[in-house]
């Protein structure tokens, strides 16, 4: 575990590939994770040359007016524009400190048995199979635990692939022993049970996740697809942890949704 990297929970030392890193130069009391990101300014539009007078007695044609009431297709987000849709402090109830940075770990978990790597790679995407173009992270430090929000944007399609697959073994997977290869191989043996949530988004899927090995933690997951950009929203904690509410998983995917029209 490189020493530069931050964790917000004292009371447990998370296994790097699940937990992740917050970007270094990121400081525990950010405010406002999505204001840190600088906007890349959009290229100035060429104004268009003047157009002829139509004939006299012809009347000039008529522009078709853009249907209204049905969103565009949504575009592919870059790191900077992920990181303006985080979530905010004051979106999260309860937080004391909050911080977003890059997403990914040091190292990758390797699921002992292969069908079950799906799983891990949807929690970590960074790390997995199909790593997307871009992906940001904040963590909100509120009591003992936290919650933790990761973006990932996909290419077309590659997003439903990673839910839809991690979803056809998650029964099938209750039990992944596996190692964190990077982290001096360690030993570590992950419990996952579905749980029932509200359809948000293009796809839904809950579980909530408990591991043993070096230490030990819960979290309970969120994930809902928007397009091709995963959202991810868990909570953690050493002890019993509760499901993610669904007003502050709401909330982040209607930043998303209004980025990827932006």
């Amino acid at each position: 575990m490189r020493a530069s990297h931050k964790r917000f929970l004292v009371t447990a030392v998370l296994p790097i590939a699940l937990l992740g890193s917050m970007a270094a130069q990121c400081g525990p009391d950010n405010a406002d994770p999505g204001g840190a990101a600088t906007a890349t300014a959009a290229p100035t539009a060429t104004a268009a040359p003047t157009g002829s007078a139509a004939p006299a007695g012809t009347a000039a044609p008529t522009a078709t007016a853009a249907p209204t009431g049905k969103p565009g297709p949504a575009k592919a987000l870059s790191s900077d524009e992920l990181t303006k849709a985080l979530l905010t402090k004051a979106d999260v109830p309860g937080t004391t400190k909050s911080d977003s940075g890059p997403a990914g770990g040091d190292s990758k978990t390797v699921a002992d048995k292969a069908a079950c790597q799906p799983v891990l790679d949807l929690i970590d995407p960074m790390n997995g199979a199909t790593k997307p173009a871009a992906g940001v992270q904040g963590m909100f430090k509120t009591g003992s635990g936290g919650v933790m929000v990761q973006l990932s944007q996909f290419g077309a399609g590659q997003g439903e692939k990673a839910l839809s697959s991690a979803a056809a073994v998650l029964e099938s997977c209750s039990s992944i022993p596996g190692s964190v290869p990077g982290n001096a191989n360690q030993k570590i043996t992950i419990s996952v049970s579905k749980l029932g949530y509200s359809t948000l988004g293009d796809g839904t899927l809950a579980f909530k996740l408990s591991f043993t090995g070096q230490s030990s933690g819960e979290y309970s997951y969120v994930f809902v697809r928007s397009g091709d950009v995963m959202i991810s929203v868990s909570n953690v904690a050493t002890g019993s942890v509760p499901q993610p509410d669904q007003g502050v998983v709401k909330k982040q995917l209607d930043l998303v949704k209004a980025a990827q029209q932006h």
